[in-house]
């Protein structure tokens, strides 16, 4: 027996003659399923307006999963099953059913991609999607269902639409034209803070976030202050690591930015290169630390200059670096107990990313530097034009382990109210081997891989190219930070 329940409502928003037909189908289909349910008719009496009539609804319902209906069910039944299977399996939290023709694109311009069908009232829901989405929601009229789609972009719930082969006949519940009223009244209600706002950026507690794009089992959340991108659920161990996410499934497993699926000739001179953006901000035999070694190269080049310490928080990687002979030790950021003195200098490789909260780092990382002392981190640049032109293409892969990937604008200005000031900002530039370049070309412009196949053959190998990254140096400042951490000690009002 299934332990999933189900509420299906049934919206009557005029005559229904096919009502009795209806029931019986459904009671006999969720009959086989082994689901536990329950069905309620809606009407007048519930509510003057669809929207009326859903809120009562779904505010009563007691299932784990709700579903709306339309009262003539002009799609074979067992949709209902696939909307209920897609929400049980959390590979969505909102689904809308939807017919085979596209829907109208001003509107979805305007509002959100993904709208439900205006001719079909078949949506599901998570009971926790429904009770903020439907309880949210202000419209009553035909645009409430646009509004269901809008708040659920905002407030970061993973949408699906479900095909339904459907034979509807019924008025749509709106048009391009119709829609394009309830999409102002939306915006307008929203601009007047009619809504409760949804989770804060994490980097700079901005209200004004948006679903940016959709990856397997989350969602990615763009900030329009910031423009920062990050996960709206961070899936972590309990060390506050981030846990390593599959890449969708047509996506090609040889592809990675690990650093270590390069050549090793490629990889030192990557760390030499970092070494020498060092060599100028510390002097000979200064004290640094390494967060996340990676597969030691940094770490081999780094200790015949300085004082070097690593730290990682995976223990095999932790357990080789000891073996050639380096100090480092297998812990996080939160858990490292420095013994010795303060640090001359930090230095983080594409790990700032993997950090949940990035204030806590810096505060940790500040007290582990001496006055004057030097943070050296390379990260993604997600206003960088390398970056931009393939992040649709690589969005699943940089979130694999990533949590965070900052605009320059926004490290920048973290860096600052952390107690720290910037003392460069520059491209990362970094060597990557021929079969690296042929790969990452091969599966993103496969029509250009010949041509990238005949230069390569006179260039170098490796090739020092940019990856997309800035590298920024950042000296500690004496004195505490700027008080910006007030807005979290403040009681959440935020909806999700």
């Amino acid at each position: 027996m299934s332990s999933t329940s189900v509420s299906i409502l049934v919206p009557l928003t005029g005559p229904a003659p096919e009502l009795p037909s209806t029931l019986e189908s459904v009671e006999q289909y969720l009959q086989t399923t082994g689901f536990e349910f329950d069905v309620r008719v809606l009407d007048s009496r519930d509510g003057d307006g669809y929207g009326a009539m859903i809120r009562r609804g779904a505010s009563e319902a007691k299932g784990s999963v709700i579903v709306i209906v339309d009262s003539d069910l002009p799609y074979p039944v067992n949709a209902i099953g696939d909307a209920v299977a897609l929400i049980e399996s959390g590979s969505a939290e909102v689904v809308f059913g939807n017919l085979a023709s596209a829907s109208s694109a001003v509107l979805r311009w305007f509002l959100v991609p993904i709208l439900p069908d205006p001719r079909l009232h078949l949506k599901a829901f998570s009971s926790d999607a429904a009770r903020l989405l439907i309880g949210e929601s202000k419209i009553n009229d035909g645009g409430f269902d646009l509004e269901l789609a809008y708040l659920a972009n905002k407030y970061g719930f993973r949408i699906e639409s479900l095909h339904a082969n459907s034979n509807a006949n019924a008025k749509p519940s709106f048009g391009a034209i119709s829609g394009f009223r309830s999409v102002i009244a939306i915006r307008l209600t929203d601009r007047s803070n009619g809504y409760r706002a949804p989770r804060r950026c994490p980097v700079c507690f901005s209200s004004e976030v948006w679903s940016w794009a959709q990856i397997p089992g989350n969602v990615v959340r763009a900030c329009s202050r910031c423009k920062s991108r990050y996960l709206n659920h961070f899936d972590v161990t309990d060390d506050a690591q981030p846990v390593r996410r599959e890449l969708r499934p047509n996506a090609p497993a040889a592809e990675t930015s690990d650093e270590t699926a390069h050549a090793q000739t490629a990889r030192e001179k990557t760390s030499f290169s970092r070494l020498a953006a060092l060599r100028k901000q510390v002097a000979s035999r200064a004290r640094i630390l390494e967060i996340g070694v990676r597969d030691g190269t940094f770490g081999a080049a780094a200790s015949r200059e300085y004082e070097y310490v690593g730290i990682d928080t995976a223990v095999a990687i932790a357990r080789a670096a000891r073996g050639k002979g380096l100090e480092v030790y297998c812990s996080a950021l939160t858990g490292f107990v420095n013994t010795g003195p303060a640090f001359d200098a930090i230095t983080l490789f594409h790990v700032f990313e993997n950090m949940p909260d990035p204030h806590d780092a810096l505060a940790r990382m500040k007290d582990l530097l001496k006055p004057g002392g030097v943070l050296l981190l390379t990260t993604f640049d997600t206003e960088g034009i390398l970056y931009l032109i393939s992040e649709r293409t690589r969005m699943a892969h940089n979130f694999r382990t990533h949590l965070i990937l900052y605009s320059r604008s926004a490290l920048i200005e973290l860096l600052e109210h952390s107690g720290f000031e910037i003392a460069a900002v520059s491209p990362a530039f970094e060597y990557r081997d021929h079969r690296f370049l042929r790969h990452w070309v091969a599966t993103r412009w496969p029509a250009l891989a010949p041509i990238a196949n005949a230069i390569l053959r006179i260039l170098p190998d490796p090739l020092l190219v940019s990856s997309g990254s800035i590298r920024i140096i950042a000296k500690r400042r004496a004195g505490p930070p700027m008080d910006v951490r007030a807005i979290r000690s403040v009681e959440p009002t935020h909806a999700r």
